[in-house]
């Protein structure tokens, strides 16, 4: 997820509301210590380069490839729902959109730990999924019937504030902005009629409007994912596919060796890990400590679906299937943890347990986390993140970097 940030003002204006995360007093705990740091295993089994070529090859055959076609898949299945919608408009067909939309979900946040390659050169992750939303350009781009506005051109520059700004308006949270109210699928009949940005509904006199506009993310959506597919399937600018790119590490993209590769895959776990414990479930937890309640609210991605709770589980089940080199749980025998488990079975264990452990502690967060913010298992859940990420840096990557030693 790619996160954006708003001066105080703008963010003022777009969630000048009253609201609430819980009514639980807030504990406001000190931080814990730091731990000790754990050495560094040291592998004492032989593993072979043939070895560390098979498990970069699996990791790519058996999950960067099928989550990306999984995501190509759902997307096309949820512009088709969106296309339904648009065409009949009902309470069935908004429910349509919304599972559709889920489905959709599932294989993006689990592929968030290999935001590298093309998902991140060419901008793909902020264009789908940038948080938090600008809902005051969303309503005005609804006024305006102004598509244009969702799309920007030329070369990605992450810190080009005109891209920002076009990618804060469409992506996968405007179309749950547009599906979602409360948790549960919007309805054709509006109660109140409301326009402003923070209570903004569905009627007859913007009901065109909406439609044109979840359809025109949908869009955006489907090529978004099928470019990335497509990148790492068929071809990367023009070459070879990122799949081949990344398997021959042959000094192409800067993948040297199997080793540089795996610590590319163990990189992009630790950061995920990183970012659901200090930033996806931490930004809203220090908010809400320093008494900004509305503003942690609003940190809180995917809160309109009430989502987040899944939404972090998979980032989690990301860092799992890179491990284990598959998609199902299961430990694929040319994996990462199947290298692990062969010089040191301990280790390996103490590995997946810590992945599982930070899993559990999101599910055990109260749903919706938007309204447990300040609970003690959004804290637990923080700690566990953070662990994890911890294991993955200074642990795991080391010990694979000596694992030929």
């Amino acid at each position: 997820m790619k996160k954006v940030f708003y001066s105080m003002m703008a963010f003022a204006m777009a969630f000048a509301f009253a609201a609430c995360g819980s009514d639980k007093n807030d504990p406001s705990p000190s931080p814990s210590p730091s731990p000790t740091p754990t050495p560094t295993p040291t592998p004492t089994a032989s593993v072979t380069e043939a070895d560390l070529d098979a498990a970069v090859a699996q990791y790519v055959d058996g999950v960067v490839l099928p989550t990306y076609k999984a995501l190509a898949e759902n997307n096309e299945a949820l512009n088709n729902a969106v296309e339904q919608f648009r065409k009949a408009p009902s309470d069935a067909a908004f429910e349509d959109v919304a599972n559709a939309w889920l489905d959709s979900r599932e294989p993006w946040e689990s592929s968030e730990a290999f935001l590298f390659g093309p998902v991140a050169d060419k901008g793909l992750d902020p264009n789908m999924d940038s948080w938090p939303l600008d809902q005051v350009s969303i309503v005005a781009i609804l006024n305006s019937a102004d598509w244009a506005a969702l799309e920007w051109t030329g070369d990605y520059d992450e810190d080009d504030e005109d891209i920002e700004a076009v990618q804060s308006v469409r992506g996968f949270h405007t179309l749950e902005y547009l599906t979602f109210k409360d948790g549960e699928p919007r309805s054709v009949s509006a109660k109140t009629g409301s326009t402003d940005p923070n209570t903004l509904e569905y009627a007859d006199a913007n009901k065109d409007a909406w439609a044109n506009y979840m359809q025109a993310v949908a869009a955006l959506l489907r090529a978004d994912a099928n470019t990335l597919y497509k990148d790492w399937n068929e071809s990367y600018n023009g070459g070879k596919s990122y799949a081949d790119i990344f398997k021959a590490h042959d000094g192409t993209e800067g993948f040297n060796s199997a080793i540089n590769c795996i610590e590319q895959i163990i990189d992009g776990c630790a950061d995920i890990a990183s970012e659901v414990g200090a930033s996806k479930i931490g930004d809203p937890v220090s908010l809400y400590e320093d008494g900004k309640t509305q503003e942690a609210i609003y940190a809180v991605e995917s809160w309109y679906s009430w989502h987040s709770r899944d939404d972090y589980t998979n980032n989690i089940y990301s860092i799992r299937n890179a491990y284990y080199g598959s998609l199902d749980g299961s430990v694929n025998a040319n994996s990462i943890s199947a290298l692990v488990k062969k010089v040191d079975e301990a280790f390996d264990t103490k590995v997946k347990n810590a992945i599982q452990a930070a899993a559990d502690a999101i599910q055990a967060i109260p749903q919706p986390f938007r309204n447990n913010i300040d609970s003690s298992e959004a804290k637990a859940a923080m700690d566990a993140c953070g662990d994890l990420e911890s294991l993955l840096t200074d642990e795991l990557k080391p010990f694979m970097q000596k694992i030929l030693d």
